[in-house]
């Protein structure tokens, strides 16, 4: 017997808790970060509100078998499981237990998911490389997968209407040389500077190399962003890559809190006053962000005193600069300045400015734990209200709200 269930039976012994102790089974790919994060998501739920033992991990040749049987043998009442392909589904759907799953591989799912908002990671990853100057992009995605599919769509709807977009992708059980063949000869009919989006951050990694293979060099030809932030691989070759994080502790503990309502309302329904349980569509959390490092540190501008400003702001962030320093830095009029500004990049000075302090403070507020004074103050805002104020007007939700996102529960 395990400490969490030698622990779950004295609460219930000792009249401590009243709450049921529900027996949960985590079927997880372990070797990936992603999933990992999702799996301690998960764990932190049943540790924290005490309604969860959990199982130990069933080996390979095991779930190779009979789940029915390993249902039945272990006294699983719930499962959380990462499910990529129907026929997993198949063999997760008749096993007489509530499962969730936190894969968001299946285009029309069977049973709930629990995941990110892969439209709004679309979205963000768009921005970004507009913020870069970028005006053709790419973007590579894997077929059949639904992330990709949502990740393409949000990056469509994030870029607009008459942008320059070119999609390419591949099948999740290529070889590595096929797969590097095909990213090769797609990417050499691109032109430059490109925008690129990989719906993977391993598909990243090998673009980055196909387009050294070309000649072309990272970021100043092509800026290259991926997704997922493992940290093994932004960290792989000599120039880190910028990834969007996904928000995987935070989809863990809502699917554990989803498994929770479910079973409870799966001992009701068995009961002879129980309800009718209702169906469980699943959930997509917001909460993703930008981890820029030098894949995509560039500013492709052709206006080179538009390029000396975006450089001044980037540096100077912190200091709160005026538009008035901003044109000194490059050399221009303001009134020059806003014009040539507004041309090659579709916002003033005064937006830009306000974009980097509010992008540094969200990587603060989703990475520490300092107080909104401190997070105001580093970022260059005289005080909480109006860091507050701003910060609601460029990001669409308050500082605290933001935070919420990404804080451990």
């Amino acid at each position: 017997m395990s400490k969490n269930e030698r622990e779950g039976r004295r609460e219930r012994s000792d009249g401590a808790s009243r709450k049921p102790l529900f027996r949960v089974q985590v079927v997880a790919q372990e070797n990936l970060e992603y999933f990992r994060d999702t799996v301690l998501g998960v764990r932190r739920y049943g540790f924290s509100t005490g309604r969860m033992v959990f199982a130990d991990r069933w080996l390979d040749h095991e779930l190779a078998g009979d789940l029915k049987r390993l249902v039945k043998r272990d006294g699983i009442q719930g499962i959380v499981s990462t499910i990529h392909n129907p026929a997993m589904e198949r063999r997760f759907t008749g096993l007489g237990v509530p499962v969730v799953n936190v894969s968001n591989a299946l285009p029309r799912p069977r049973l709930p998911v629990v995941t990110q908002d892969d439209i709004a990671v679309g979205r963000l990853a768009a921005g970004h490389l507009q913020a870069c100057g970028c005006r053709a992009f790419g973007f590579w995605g894997q077929a059949g997968a639904s992330y990709s599919e949502e990740r393409l769509a949000g990056f469509r709807e994030g870029l607009g209407r008459g942008a320059e977009l070119s999609a390419g992708g591949c099948g999740e059980a290529e070889t590595t040389a096929v797969l590097y063949a095909k990213m090769r000869g797609w990417l050499a009919k691109q032109v430059r500077p490109l925008g690129l989006f990989a719906v993977l951050d391993t598909y990243a990694l090998l673009l980055m190399r196909a387009a050294r293979e070309l000649g072309w060099r990272v970021p100043e030809d092509v800026a290259v962003l991926g997704a997922g932030n493992e940290d093994f691989w932004v960290e792989f070759e000599s120039i880190p890559l910028s990834s969007v994080r996904l928000p995987a502790r935070q989809i863990g503990h809502e699917a554990a809190a989803l498994l929770d309502r479910m079973m409870v309302r799966s001992g009701k329904r068995n009961s002879k006053a129980g309800p009718a349980v209702p169906p469980y569509l699943g959930q997509r959390l917001p909460g993703a962000e930008i981890v820029a490092r030098r894949s995509t540190d560039v500013i492709y501008a052709e206006d080179e005193a538009v390029a000396r400003a975006v450089r001044f702001i980037r540096e100077q962030a912190a200091e709160n600069p005026y538009v008035d320093d901003v044109a000194r830095a490059a050399g221009v009029s303001r009134s020059a300045l806003q014009a040539r500004f507004h041309h090659a990049l579709g916002r003033t000075v005064l937006e830009e400015i306000q974009r980097v302090r509010v992008g540094r403070a969200q990587g603060l507020l989703a990475n520490s734990g300092l107080p909104m004074s401190v997070i105001a103050e580093r970022c260059g805002f005289p005080n909480s209200q109006r860091f507050s104020v701003l910060f609601r007007q460029v990001a669409g939700l308050a500082p605290g709200a933001y935070r919420r996102q990404f804080r451990d529960r």
